[in-house]
């Protein structure tokens, strides 16, 4: 009887262990009082930190922009893109940083071509700024210095975000780790400009 009770409570504490432990899906997330949440402001970066999960469960992004490149479009539409990037890239942007995983360790070929991997410093820039996500946009190798909370470096535009809002940017593990910090955060906000 005691072996049997000693497997039993083995089996009980391996299972309460592992709920603990488990992803929480949203469905199971007891609603909190709605006067604390609006008044949150931390309550937007978690927002954008489960659709950045679901975004990277999901890897739909690079596919997207892989598949887009190969058509073709009209050349005055990429110098319309064209001129729109050149005025703005003397600026500084804000926004929210996520990480991405690059074609070589399993994601899909950048939008500006060529593959990169875990330890590339390369961003996928936002769908605003990239302009036409059929064509390679005038950003596509150019230099950025982005800051976040845990520092600064510099890095290469080399794909596209569809799903980031102006100002966002994709970041590589590595460089997500330089200038965000803590993968498990998966969202930090930052600052950038042409380097």
């Amino acid at each position: 009887m005691s072996r049997t009770f000693s497997l039993f409570t083995a089996v009980v504490l391996a299972l309460t262990a592992l709920s603990s432990a488990a992803p929480v899906e949203n469905n199971s997330i007891v609603q909190l009082d709605s006067n604390v949440v609006a008044a949150s402001a931390p309550v937007q970066l978690e927002k954008r930190k489960k659709h950045h999960k679901k975004h990277h469960k999901k890897s739909k992004h690079h596919k997207k922009s892989k598949k887009s490149t190969t058509k073709k479009k009209s050349s005055k539409k990429t110098t319309v893109a064209k001129s729109s990037s050149s005025s703005s890239s003397s600026k500084s942007f804000s926004g929210t940083a996520t990480w991405f995983t690059p074609a070589t360790e399993g994601g899909s070929t950048g939008a500006c071509g060529p593959e990169e991997d875990d330890h590339s410093l390369i961003v996928a820039l936002n769908a605003p700024q990239y302009g036409d996500m059929s064509e390679k946009s005038s950003w596509c190798g150019k230099k950025i210095t982005i800051t976040g909370p845990a520092g600064t470096a510099t890095a290469t535009v080399n794909d596209a975000c569809p799903e980031c809002g102006h100002g966002d940017l994709d970041l590589t593990p590595v460089l997500f780790k330089k200038i965000v910090g803590d993968m498990n955060k998966g969202v930090g906000k930052i600052s950038w400009h042409m380097s």
